[in-house]
């Protein structure tokens, strides 16, 4: 198999790896990122009692709200790569928990579109808000210049991620 000058083969067969001890240290710590945050979402999803889809979708309803749009299921099930009739099921428990609400579109009287109720903001703070203050800490303790390296680097890796994903056919959102 082919290497290039930036990465070589793992032994174990776990594949490319970087060249240098900083590269190999950096996708240590990547990793290390990586299973912090899915056990604070993890924690988050247990205080919500939710299911993650349903968390996503309650993140994307405040958003929208806070952003002044409306959000109708269709819109909602597209976001969420989710069928029609997954999404009714899904908005019936976000309303069911009291966490969103149903309501007659303004534009188009014979549909609706799903709001979050006034309790979802306080629940998503609440779940989610021992995420922000540390990501905060962190990026208030770098310099300008590794907040801006550490911006770039985090852009590209999210578009290389996203043209992998493309290629393979998986076709992620923009």
């Amino acid at each position: 198999m082919r290497t290039d000058e930036t990465t070589h083969e793992r032994s174990d067969g776990g594949g490319l790896q970087p060249s240098t001890p900083e590269g190999l240290a950096a996708i240590a710590s990547l990793q290390a990122l990586s299973d912090s945050v899915h056990d604070a979402d993890e924690r988050a999803l247990r205080d919500l009692q939710m299911l993650p889809v349903d968390a996503l979708a309650l993140r994307h309803l405040v958003q929208a709200h806070q952003e002044g749009r409306s959000v109708n299921p269709t819109e909602l099930a597209r976001t969420l790569r989710l069928s029609t009739a997954g999404i009714t099921k899904l908005v019936d428990r976000l309303v069911r928990d009291g966490r969103a609400e149903r309501r007659p579109n303004p534009k188009d009287r014979r549909g609706i579109v799903v709001l979050p109720s006034g309790t979802a903001v306080d629940d998503l703070a609440r779940a989610y808000g021992h995420l922000r203050s540390p990501v905060i800490a962190a990026i208030d303790a770098l310099s300008a210049a590794e907040a801006g390296a550490v911006e770039r680097f985090a852009s590209r890796l999210a578009a290389a991620l996203r043209r992998e994903l493309r290629a393979s056919g998986a076709d992620p959102a923009p």
